[in-house]
């Protein structure tokens, strides 16, 4: 094993995926840059834990902190065995702390991600009920 990382994105039963979406809907600078961060995560993994760009949130969660001029942006991930790394959702922070409801959506992610690993089966009625069931 080379010491680093897998990332993987949390994907929704419709195929959509929140973190990825979220970076690509920002202009090409700030998705690169981004981007550049999440790679840094890839080769870094925890050993990034305890610096200015990388924080636990709660006993699951992460966030990848990104500047970009006068804007922060928030990637939020979780760790599973296999040195695989889980990046549920991204955010444009605008407040000092983190939205509770911005953790609340990355664990609800993490339990769907923990329940499926990204492999749905059933017709596109039952994938809508998991959604429902997460609230996303």
């Amino acid at each position: 094993m080379s010491g680093e990382f897998t990332i993987e994105y949390v994907e929704l039963p419709n195929g959509r995926m929140p973190a990825r979406e979220f970076v690509d809907s920002l202009d090409d600078k700030t998705s690169a840059r981004i981007d550049a961060f999440i790679e840094r995560l890839r080769v870094y993994g925890n050993r990034m834990q305890g610096s200015k760009f990388a924080k636990k949130l709660t006993d699951d969660i992460f966030e990848l902190r990104v500047k970009q001029f006068d804007r922060i942006f928030r990637i939020l991930f979780f760790y599973q065995p296999g040195m695989l790394i889980v990046i549920t959702s991204g955010f444009q922070k605008k407040t000092q702390e983190t939205p509770p409801a911005e953790i609340t959506r990355a664990e609800q992610l993490r339990k769907l991600w923990m329940k499926y690993r990204n492999r749905y089966t059933g017709s596109q009625k039952e994938r809508a009920a998991i959604l429902k069931e997460l609230g996303l």
